[in-house]
């Protein structure tokens, strides 16, 4: 039999870099990736779907699969032999036989140069330093943008994201993917509010780039002591409790340790012991009046804290895909 029905579960190998020619394949359902491994990168060439052929560029030479074929989705692929290739091929005219040869080299130049491109972006990459220094860079960038192209619209500041990952892309040298990420992760941690406007598109509400700023010095200093020193994000609650405890109207200066305690109990139903409070002083949450056993602390900069804590957390989470455990 020269055709044969192959079924692929998703990431099942229909054949890998270095096996030999043995004919072609068509995808009658599914999707199947066609990449290389180089320098431990795995380089993506193509995504064949319905009607698509694989593995045209060695049938002439017989020479050895140039890139490995994997399964995206669960695929079925019909598989024609060589044999049967070789029958139709005689039939061929001289110069189309030519002309297929010639476009199956130029094939295999383009990808030549597409993986040489993206090991270069790698490289690039390295020298340009972490994803934590992207994403400090990527902040720094928004704050000027959004300095410079800042609209007053109904009484209200926004500014417009259209064009501006695309701006990124050049100045940074990143891929758009990278920088949605980063604002995903702005958002998730309250850095930045997004929200669509009938006239401008999706925009940056009420933006802050001075407190952009801050967060990126912020991450590069955390990033450069190993993330050490955050608050667990179990006393998150705690935090936020403290904040408004510190905005009542009969707010005090100082608090002691039981009066903190049932306040916090009071304010957001939280448990605590005393021990706690002492935890907080280490973190430098709160600080210690000399000798007395009274505490006080600071509403604005904890809520930055929460905030930009919460956000590097969000980029730390999209970095590695680590459990929220992973970090303290």
């Amino acid at each position: 039999m020269t055709h044969t029905m192959i079924r692929l579960k998703a990431r099942d190998y229909l054949f890998r870099e270095g096996d030999p020619c043995n004919g072609v394949y068509i995808v009658r359902q599914g999707s199947v990736e066609i990449f290389r491994e180089r320098e431990g990168v795995s380089v993506s060439l193509a995504v064949m779907t319905a009607g698509d052929v694989i593995g045209t560029s060695t049938i002439f030479s017989r020479a050895a699969r140039t890139a490995s074929a994997r399964a995206v989705l669960g695929s079925e692929i019909i598989h024609v032999s060589l044999d049967t290739l070789d029958g139709h091929f005689k039939n061929l005219p001289v110069w189309v036989e030519a002309v297929i040869k010639d476009s199956v080299s130029r094939f295999r130049i383009a990808y030549d140069k597409l993986v040489e491109s993206k090991l270069n972006e790698r490289k690039l990459q390295q020298k340009l330093g972490t994803q934590f220094h992207a994403a400090a860079q990527f902040a720094f960038f928004l704050a000027y943008a959004i300095r410079v192209g800042l609209i007053r619209d109904e009484g209200i500041d926004l500014f417009p994201l259209k064009g501006f990952i695309e701006h990124c892309e050049s100045v940074l040298m990143r891929r758009s993917e990278v920088f949605e990420s980063f604002l995903e992760s702005f958002v998730s941690g309250s850095l930045i509010k997004i929200q669509m406007d009938k006239k401008w598109g999706r925009s940056v509400f009420s933006p802050q780039p001075a407190v952009l700023e801050d967060f990126a010095r912020f991450l590069l200093q955390s990033h450069a002591n190993g993330f050490q020193g955050f608050v667990h994000r179990k006393h998150q609650n705690l935090l936020s409790a403290l904040v408004r405890l510190s905005r009542r109207p009969d707010a005090k200066e100082y608090y002691t340790k039981v009066e903190i305690c049932e306040r916090i109990g009071k304010e957001a139903a939280l448990r605590i012991g005393p021990e706690l409070i002492d935890e907080l002083v280490s973190l430098k949450v709160m600080s210690a009046k000399n000798g007395e056993d009274a505490f006080q602390w600071n509403d604005k900069q904890l809520q930055r804290r929460l905030i930009f804590e919460s956000t590097c957390r969000a980029l730390r989470d999209a970095e590695t895909n680590a459990k929220p455990e992973q970090v303290a």
